[in-house]
């Protein structure tokens, strides 16, 4: 009788997914099972808004210009308190479904919807910003199942992050920015902390967001795997 081994499972070829910039997180649109879980720590006034902005509607990004609502994303959902008095975020209010406050039942709506529709399911996007404090059931049940309902992209935003995101949300980033400048030192070691084992030790993440934001505006953008990437922006790697 043979020694028991582990054999690895055969591989289906998957389909070709729509292709995007490299140094942008893997979405996988186009691929069933595929999705990010984006978390965008920003504080207030250093460009969160733009960026969003930019993420959805910029064609070098995400954005397409062909589509009815400019993104290559079927749907965008968008949860904002300030998506009414945020100049910046106009664009968002007028190509996708936004609310301007968050409730449970809007997620459990979109969760409901997408799982009705099976393997139909339009390719989503949802963006909830200003997040401090808010973890229910349904955003608990989002950041651990949203790719396996079609979600392509969640990004969950917040000011804070010491108190704010919940572990079992923390446990399931695949890519993080942090914007700049970051006025709360202990908050941005608390990142480290949690972040630093991936890039050889907390004080060397430190270097690395230093080197990735010399300028206000700049943001660190980090791709979790193996190995871990860190960014100036999207623009150049640093680690």
């Amino acid at each position: 009788m043979s020694v028991p081994k582990v054999l690895p499972i055969k591989q289906t070829i998957e389909p070709n997914g729509k292709m995007f910039h490299e140094n942008l997180p893997d979405i996988g649109l186009g691929v069933p099972g595929k999705g990010a879980l984006l978390v965008l720590l920003s504080p207030r006034n250093t460009g969160k808004s733009c960026l969003a902005v930019n993420l959805f509607l910029n064609p070098s990004m995400w954005g397409d210009p062909t589509s009815e609502n400019g993104s290559s994303f079927e749907q965008v959902y968008v949860i904002s308190p300030t998506i009414n008095v945020d100049k910046s975020s106009r664009a968002l209010k007028k190509k996708f479904i936004t609310f301007d406050q968050y409730h449970p039942d809007i997620i459990r709506g979109i969760i409901d919807n997408q799982l009705s529709m099976g393997d139909d399911a339009p390719e989503i996007a949802i963006f909830i910003d200003d997040s401090v404090g808010l973890m229910d059931k349904e955003l608990s049940m989002l950041s651990t199942k949203s790719r396996h309902m079609n979600c392509k992209l969640l990004i969950i935003s917040s000011q804070k992050f010491k108190g704010a995101l919940a572990p079992i949300l923390r446990a399931n980033i695949t890519d993080l920015i942090v914007g700049s400048p970051f006025p709360n030192s202990k908050d941005l070691e608390a990142v480290a902390d949690e972040f630093g084992d991936q890039y050889q030790g907390k004080d060397e993440w430190l270097k690395l967001y230093r080197e990735a934001t010399p300028n206000k505006y700049d943001f660190a953008y980090m791709r979790f795997g193996t190995p871990s990437e860190f960014y100036h922006n999207f623009e150049k790697k640093i680690y």
